[in-house]
């Protein structure tokens, strides 16, 4: 009975020595090119919750351009200047305290491409016409990215 239970245990000790490690919350395994994407995803939600439109347009490409989600009209699609126009002042001017949690749900890579699907929960303290007001936001995003000089830069998705 005894060599019995230990050989279960060495079982189960081998198996669990197999199992991959995974991205904290997610079923996406940690490979060092998968960190390195959801690292960036990281520092977009840092760059995020400390409203630093510099930090957050350092990780985005020139190459940058969004339809938000719109194919049928062509008024909303933005670029790379068009962001950071928009983006500094309504971090700065806008968005008081911004707190945001991610939770990634899958990851692609492919040799110069990558796209992380997360989902978000997001509370802003906005400020508009002078008054203060906490927004809450809980939905699925995607980030796209292009590598460019050895680094993954937001392409799509903000």
């Amino acid at each position: 009975m005894k060599v019995r239970i230990g050989f279960v245990l060495l079982i189960a000790l081998f198996w669990m020595g197999c199992t991959p490690t995974m991205i904290q919350h997610s079923q996406v395994e940690a490979t060092p090119e998968n960190l390195e994407v959801w690292n960036q995803v990281e520092e977009y939600r840092i760059a995020m919750e400390e409203r630093d439109a510099q930090r957050l347009m350092s990780l985005v490409s020139r190459e940058y351009f969004d339809n938000f989600a719109t194919t049928d009209r062509s008024d909303d699609d933005y670029g790379y200047n068009a962001l950071a126009e928009r983006l500094a002042p309504i971090l700065r001017n806008n968005a008081k305290k911004v707190r945001m949690k991610v939770r990634l749900t899958n990851l692609v890579i492919s040799e110069e491409r990558a796209e992380a699907h997360f989902e978000y929960t997001a509370r802003f303290l906005i400020t508009e016409g002078g008054r203060d007001s906490w927004e809450s936001r809980n939905d699925f995003n995607r980030l796209v990215f292009a590598r460019e000089n050895d680094q993954w830069k937001i392409i799509e998705g903000l």
